[in-house]
């Protein structure tokens, strides 16, 4: 059935009241302050937990309630909210499934969309408005955002990985660089899939850290280097059979990006192999429609960045040294996969 032109422009319009409104739950963490009080509590109680104006909070409250993800029991001031069953645990900022930091991040990038017209205009993004969390909570919610959604996709993505014979179960001693790996979601999928391999994670100091909180104390965390430093400056450590850059690319532009290969291509052995996980634009540059939104998220949000079709990512990993260039996983979601090889 085809929506009525009015329809459509009036439903794509509202949406960033829902994300405001969910936006505004995590960065003030009302669900986390709820079911900490036994999944009950009046707006006047939560608003003096959270340091609040009492009308906001119930205003805010009542919002969520309409949008099905809090529940309200009773009237007045006397009324009671909870957090609807299913969403605890992504609503709970301490429960390892929580979605918390990823609906921070959205957020503070619906601060950079909300510039949209005037980063058309000028081609640059705009000023960065900090979340009321400050900026350094800021980028940790965004390393943990990235993790949030690495953990729905990576089971997938690793069997994707093997299915389409880039990974092997007869890799062994494999040595992984996780290039940009930040808390190491995807290198600890790599460890426990191949158990003779090893790896390293190459990224700024503050993703570093969060890979800290996950490998330590495990079993794996012999078997994991992390190593502080920016790639986009720094030098790569060498001598590795596997380089991951997974969503990586899109932050820069193609200049940026075949620098990023020649590091890749400088850390492998003769034989290693690269492969670059991210969305894998069509020429025309309209499909995936996910991948064209982004696009519109790079713009918004970095100086330079872009989404990349198979010839443009072919071209630059050739340029780079590379041979053997494959689009090994083709979907219409930045799960898709080029490969090369290093002769």
């Amino acid at each position: 059935m085809t929506t009525a032109p009015f329809d459509h422009l009036h439903s794509d319009l509202s949406g960033f009241m829902h994300s405001s409104i969910l936006g505004a739950l995590a960065e003030l963490d009302f669900g986390t302050a709820i079911l900490q009080n036994n999944n009950s509590l009046t707006a006047a109680e939560l608003a003096q937990q959270r340091a609040c104006d009492e009308r906001g909070t119930q205003t805010l409250l009542d919002a969520l309630v309409a949008l099905g993800y809090f529940a309200k029991s009773g009237t007045g001031v006397a009324a009671r909210y909870s957090v609807v069953e299913k969403y605890k645990n992504y609503l709970d900022s301490r429960h390892p499934a929580t979605f918390i930091p990823m609906m921070r991040h959205m957020a503070c990038v619906q601060r950079m969309w909300s510039q949209l017209a005037r980063s058309v205009q000028n081609g640059t993004p705009q000023n960065d408005i900090p979340s009321i969390l400050g900026a350094e909570q800021d980028n940790v919610s965004f390393i943990m955002a990235m993790n949030s959604i690495a953990v729905k996709l990576v089971e997938n993505t690793m069997n994707a990985l093997f299915d389409a014979g880039i990974l092997s179960s007869s890799n062994s001693n494999l040595r992984i660089l996780d290039i940009g790996g930040a808390s190491g979601t995807y290198t600890e999928a790599f460890l426990e899939k191949l158990p003779d391999s090893s790896a390293a994670i190459f990224d700024l100091p503050v993703a570093i850290a969060q890979a800290q909180k996950r490998f330590k104390g495990t079993n794996l965390e012999s078997r994991v280097s992390l190593i502080a430093g920016d790639f986009t400056k720094d030098a790569l450590p060498s001598g590795f059979d596997f380089a991951w850059i997974s969503a990586i690319i899109h932050q820069m532009n193609r200049e940026k990006s075949r620098m990023l290969y020649a590091k890749a291509f400088n850390a492998l052995k003769p034989g290693g192999m690269v492969a670059v996980r991210d969305y894998v634009m069509r020429e025309d540059r309209a499909y995936p429609v996910d991948g064209a939104l982004f696009a519109i998220n790079m713009l918004v949000c970095t100086q330079d960045g872009m989404v990349y079709t198979y010839r443009e990512i072919k071209e630059d990993l050739e340029l780079a040294g590379f041979t053997q260039v494959t689009h090994a996983i083709d979907v219409p979601s930045m799960s898709a996969v080029v490969t090369a090889k290093k002769a």
